[in-house]
């Protein structure tokens, strides 16, 4: 089919770069039209598809009898339209549109017919993949600040890649990184024209946060109790070569009690930003008063949940509620994000194996219960709360469709919660070796730390001591 379609360009490019020769002057040939070879003795219908299986973006052409022009004629996989390119009135032609994996229906509507063709369907294969964008795949070889100048990020080196981000460019995304470490640096990777920067920015910066815009992203001070420093906030934008500038708030170590936070993130609005920190405590930042409030663990409320959906009676622990956070880790082992589809924030605690949901309520205090996981280290798919285990989550980022995806530390694997099930996404539990990329769930990981999506939906992984970003693709 692909070789029919190749002919069929050709035969058009051929047409256009013919050239004649008549008395010494030469004449560029326009494009002739295409031959109309539409039968008006014969119904409007469609016989064929061609071919009857494929992937994103590859050429289809519907055979049949056409009528009328391009622009009057549609074609449907399922529910999605494709993009057509040409017609002939004997077929169609045009690209395979993204669609649910398995078999799609097909039809056609030519003006204000609308067709179906019975008994054919087209068998979509979702494209799934794991490749390295940025670093070598488990190179060790930390390079030193002078070897960065727009460099070209398929011959870099990194050390620890702990956080990463994802900001508006021209016309794919500019990646976010954050490496920690002995490095504390951070980059800016441009997918357009595969270069990387290195910007000026604070030592100890945590995770992006990235605003509904876009076109900025903020980063607050990770470690107080290191260096006696307090917890600055930081902004980075490209007006300002994404250099990182102060915006005029520090949360004190005074406040968190010397405490690091690695992550931070916008809920609704773009004017407040919410940090979390390693002790389960909430500083909600407001970025036009620069000033914040402090809420620890025990400023919230233990949420509910039905026992019967957990799975049985709720055990106390250390005399409160499970469902209420108490067994915080180290210096990152607490992660904060922000979910427009389910209106409420999720946290990823590590030394518990669990995610929590927090919700402020309209007294202004917040409400915390566990979603997800607290049945101990490891991997099993199954109900979030029954069955499903984690192991060490740390980032996590919810995509459009409302599915949380969580990067497990130290089990080397990524999980996704949807709904009321968990299950796998990517890597293989519990091993690391070798580290390879392609189909996910052949994929391995060492010790990732965080990801991000992009417009297109496609994820970002900092793969810690994988040395490397790492695009993960699942339509």
């Amino acid at each position: 089919m692909k070789e029919s379609i190749q002919i069929f360009f050709l035969a058009i490019v051929l047409s256009i770069g013919f050239v004649a020769c008549n008395s010494g002057t030469e004449e560029i040939e326009k494009i002739p039209a295409i031959a109309n070879k539409y039968d008006s003795t014969k119904p409007t219908s469609v016989t064929g598809i061609i071919p009857s299986y494929g992937i994103i973006d590859e050429d289809f052409i519907v055979e049949g009898n056409f009528p009328g022009k391009l622009e009057d004629m549609k074609v449907y996989f399922g529910d999605k339209r494709a993009v057509l390119i040409s017609t002939d009135g004997k077929s169609i032609t045009g690209l395979v549109p993204k669609q649910s994996d398995g078999y799609n229906p097909i039809s056609v509507v030519v003006g204000s017919d609308s067709l179906t063709l019975e008994g054919v369907q087209f068998k979509y294969k979702q494209s799934r993949s794991v490749k390295t964008i940025a670093g070598r795949l488990g190179v060790d070889a930390w390079m030193a600040d002078g070897d960065y100048s727009n460099v070209d990020i398929n011959a870099v080196t990194f050390g620890e890649v702990h956080y990463v981000g994802t900001v508006k460019g021209r016309n794919e995304d500019i990646v976010v990184m954050v490496e920690t470490g002995w490095g504390n640096r951070v980059f800016i990777m441009s997918l357009d024209d595969s270069k990387l920067q290195k910007v000026s920015s604070p030592a100890n910066l945590g995770a992006p946060a990235v605003p509904s815009t876009r076109d900025k992203f903020y980063g607050v001070k990770m470690r107080g109790d290191w260096d006696g420093n307090d917890h600055a906030v930081y902004v980075f934008s490209p007006e300002e070569s994404w250099a990182g500038n102060p915006v005029g708030i520090v949360i004190t170590n005074a406040d968190v009690d010397n405490t690091h936070g690695a992550s931070s993130t916008f809920g609704e609005d773009d004017n407040t930003l919410y940090w979390l920190d390693n002790k389960g405590r909430i500083a909600e930042i407001d970025l036009a008063a620069k000033s914040y409030k402090i809420f620890s663990a025990a400023d919230q409320k233990p949420g509910s949940i039905n026992p019967d959906n957990y799975g049985g009676e709720i055990k106390p622990k250390d005399g409160l509620a499970i469902n209420l956070p108490r067994n915080f880790g180290t210096w990152q082992d607490s992660y904060i994000t922000y979910s427009k589809y389910h209106n409420c924030f999720f946290a990823s605690f590590s030394q518990e194996h669990a995610i929590y949901q927090l919700t402020k309520s309209a007294d202004g205090s917040w409400i915390s219960t566990l979603y997800a996981g607290h049945n101990g280290s490891g991997f099993t798919a199954g109900n979030r709360l029954k069955d499903a285990q984690f192991n060490q989550p740390h980032g996590m980022v919810v995509n459009d469709m409302g599915e949380i995806l969580v990067v497990n530390r130290n089990g080397q694997y990524i999980s996704k919660i949807v709904g009321d099930a968990v299950e796998l996404v990517a890597g293989r539990p519990g091993s690391n070796n070798p580290l390879v990329n392609g189909d996910p769930l052949e994929s391995r990981f060492n010790s990732p730390r965080n990801l991000a999506i992009d417009f297109e939906g496609n994820y970002y992984i900092a793969g810690g001591n994988d040395r490397t970003v790492r695009k993960l693709s699942i339509e």
